[in-house]
């Protein structure tokens, strides 16, 4: 069933803006506790804007695809990486570039903005949705997040962004197919697998989630 939702465009714009807000704000951050827990809000915020397509075309597959996103991405994904920072007696923190906050968040920005200006040009005159700026941009600052981390946990949150933004896309152009579920949730079984065996096992051999010679105890 088709609901009517009143002011549509300015709740998707709104809730647009809170996505790339959250993304700058990750940028900003060389502390990892809040890098996880603003991706776990960006991921809510995600589900919403695809609860808010399904309301709009009816399409059961979104609602399927707002709960995995909500449950996974917002809740038990970051519950794992939170439990991954609780098991050090230090707070985690970036090293080299991922420090720089302030630089990085102008360089997001300028990204953000280079961004649009690219899917203008080139994207839209193909596929005419303006909603499909918001996870082109987001796509391009989850690259940027990851390559300018260094903290395997800080680079897992870039990766995550990523999955925000293709997923998003892809209910955006081809919100009933059926096998946008089954991706959706071989993408969350990846991060869970990439964050609870992965991480472990890189912190039992050497001790932390970065190398020694460059990780800094704080505090």
């Amino acid at each position: 069933m088709v609901i009517v939702i009143p002011f549509y465009d300015e709740l998707v714009g709104l809730l647009g803006i809170s996505v790339i807000l959250s993304a700058l704000y990750m940028l900003g951050q060389a502390y990892i506790d809040p890098t996880i827990r603003a991706v776990a809000i960006q991921s809510l915020i995600i589900s919403a804007l695809i609860v808010i397509l399904f309301l709009k075309t009816g399409d059961l597959n979104l609602l399927w695809l707002a709960m995995i996103t909500g449950v996974m991405r917002a809740i038990i994904v970051p519950r794992i990486m939170l439990y991954q920072v609780r098991r050090f007696k230090h707070t985690l923190r970036e090293t080299g570039i991922g420090k720089k906050t302030p630089m990085l968040i102008m360089i997001g920005i300028i990204i953000a903005i280079i961004g649009y200006a690219l899917f203008k040009s080139i994207v839209f005159p193909f596929i005419p949705n303006t909603q499909l700026s918001v996870p082109f941009v987001l796509l391009l600052l989850g690259f940027f997040l990851i390559i300018t981390r260094r903290n395997t946990l800080g680079q897992m949150t870039g990766y995550i962004q990523q999955e925000n933004a293709v997923l998003y896309i892809s209910a955006l152009i081809a919100p009933g197919i059926q096998l946008l579920i089954e991706f959706a949730i071989v993408l969350d079984i990846l991060g869970i697998v990439l964050v609870a065996v992965i991480l472990s096992a890189q912190r039992d051999v050497f001790h932390t989630l970065e190398p020694s010679d460059i990780e800094q105890l704080s505090g």
